[in-house]
């Protein structure tokens, strides 16, 4: 079933599917770049998890009904709340959802640089009314759905593209979300967004390794 924005509960078998691929890192892009409002809690809640995906050894079943549990049981502004102390706080949150941060501690570093050097060969550019810089956490997971949807952007860029930007850091991101003190909602979207970006990174491996390079 979709969440209305393209993602389903994707399978380890779904991951040749670029459209779930695309749909999954927006979903994330949405739940790290807002607190999810009644309309999307309503969407998420309506997601089943297909019994094969339960069956899985990858961790996307456990993920997903992580993912459903904590959505089944908030309130938006609970979640808006939760998010302010996690992300936002008074003068700097839990959790700081940016790669130069991970990268070397401080903010605007060349973590920024390079990916606005990808962004710009892939022809994406900020939003004037965006005040985010482009390494925050939820931009980066909406530039890899673009470059999955892109047909020019072969899987080998896709390869280089989850190297340098997400795997270099994001599942540190992850794994400090699932310990914020003030995480409820949010331990499940941890949880959920560490599962696929590792399964994200094994399906880029074994398509290199096959040669699914176009």
């Amino acid at each position: 079933m979709s969440t209305g924005n393209g993602a389903q509960a994707v399978t380890a078998e779904d991951m040749g599917d670029n459209a779930l691929r695309a749909g999954v890192w927006r979903l994330l892009a949405a739940l790290l770049a807002a607190a999810p409002d009644a309309q999307r809690l309503e969407l998420l809640r309506g997601l089943e998890v297909p019994m094969d995906a339960a069956a899985e050894d990858d961790g996307m079943g456990g993920a997903w009904a992580a993912l459903l549990e904590v959505a089944r049981v908030a309130e938006p502004e609970a979640l808006r709340r939760e998010y302010q102390d996690v992300f936002i706080g008074v003068g700097g949150g839990e959790i700081t959802p940016y790669a130069s941060y991970y990268g070397s501690g401080q903010l605007m570093d060349r973590a920024l640089i390079d990916l606005r050097r990808d962004l710009a060969m892939l022809g994406i550019s900020r939003h004037d009314d965006t005040s985010e810089p482009e390494d925050h956490a939820a931009a980066v997971c909406e530039a890899m759905a673009l470059a999955i949807e892109d047909a020019e952007v072969d899987m080998a860029w896709q390869r280089e593209f989850y190297e340098r930007h997400i795997a270099s850091w994001m599942g540190d991101l992850m794994k400090d979300l699932k310990a914020a003190g003030s995480a409820r909602f949010y331990r499940g979207v941890a949880v959920f967004g560490q599962a696929f970006i590792t399964l994200e990174g094994r399906y880029l491996d074994r398509a290199g390794a096959e040669g699914e390079w176009n």
